[in-house]
């Protein structure tokens, strides 16, 4: 596993290629008569995904640091990205920088990007005018190459009725062979677009633009003090297994729990006034509902009513208890 970790490597499952956000992107750019790089291209799962939605291309172009199929040329396409391909569809690498730190595990030092896959999609960006690229869910809220992103769909997989049923939490169609990764498709084309469709699957959530109107103002009051033992406001800030959780609550209700400086699950806060609990929570309720999630941090795992699991981060939970003040 650290192998795969040391080049970013995890192997797709599912099929993303085959929903209408990048069936309309592949017709746009007329698909069928464009030579299509692959860089990272790994065991060859992208093309047998794309063939397994019934798309063709003119031709593949496969490049990989340690080749996992027949007809992929080696090559460290970070450092040496093949030109030529106007067309790239890919899962580039993933790589924590503080991961790779803890592990011990190298990370290009010719970047300042926190992730080996923001990096890789500079360099597929640079070089092509159309990209399509298997990234990490995240990526939405991260504000980063978002001028010629023009669709970006938050890749849910599927779960029976069955397995929601006997609680069982079990996944019938992970992206990825090893990992529970959260994961999204971002599709960009040679123009700045006006706007971002946000999608989850085949379902339009709507535009990020509209979505963002939906949020609190942001707030940068430190009086809000995060990690105080001694907090008049309590929030469990990270969704249980079963459902939609994250709550503000009583601090009494979090018993005799250790607040613990890096903790981002459970905390106390200091508010330096009287605050209105239910208030906070109908304001959290009616920003999830409105922005689907989209603004929340996804965790591992999906939740028995099929959604990913979320944390609320300190910065919109300033922003939330500063708007019910107002």
């Amino acid at each position: 596993m650290d192998q795969k970790r040391a080049n970013g490597r995890y192997y797709t499952r599912g099929n993303p290629f085959k929903l209408t956000p990048f069936l309309n992107w592949a017709d746009t750019l007329n698909l069928q008569q464009q030579n299509v790089l692959e860089p990272f291209a790994g065991a060859k799962d992208i093309p047998q995904l794309i063939e397994s939605a019934h798309l063709h291309c003119n031709n593949w172009g496969f490049y990989d640091i340690e080749p996992g199929a027949k007809g992929v040329q080696e090559r460290d396409t970070l450092s040496d990205f093949p030109e030529g391909f106007k067309v790239c569809i890919t899962n580039p690498p993933w790589l924590a920088r503080n991961s790779a730190t803890r592990r011990g595990l190298p990370f290009p030092k010719e970047t300042d990007y926190d992730d080996l896959y923001k990096f890789a999609l500079e360099k597929c960006l640079s070089n092509c005018d159309w990209v399509a690229a298997i990234i990490p869910e995240a990526f939405i809220r991260s504000g980063v190459f978002q001028k010629r992103l023009c669709d970006f769909i938050s890749l849910v997989p599927e779960t029976s009725d069955e397995i929601a049923q006997d609680n069982k939490n079990r996944i019938t169609n992970y992206m990825f062979d090893d990992t529970e990764h959260p994961v999204g498709l971002a599709l960009f084309a040679p123009d700045i677009s006006a706007d971002i469709r946000v999608w989850r699957n085949n379902q339009l959530l709507g535009t990020l633009g509209d979505l963002q109107k939906h949020l609190p103002t942001p707030s940068r009051n430190r009086d809000i003090v995060f990690n105080d033992s001694n907090g008049n406001l309590g929030l469990i800030a990270i969704d249980n297994t079963v459902s939609a959780s994250i709550r503000f609550c009583p601090p009494a209700e979090l018993g005799d729990y250790k607040v613990r400086t890096h903790c981002r699950s459970i905390t106390k806060i200091g508010v330096p006034w009287e605050v209105d609990i239910d208030d906070l929570n109908i304001n959290l309720a009616r920003i999830r509902e409105n922005t689907h999630d989209v603004f929340l941090t996804a965790f591992k795992g999906i939740r028995r009513d099929g959604y990913y699991r979320r944390r609320l981060d300190w910065a919109l939970a300033r922003s939330i208890i500063e708007e019910v003040k107002c």
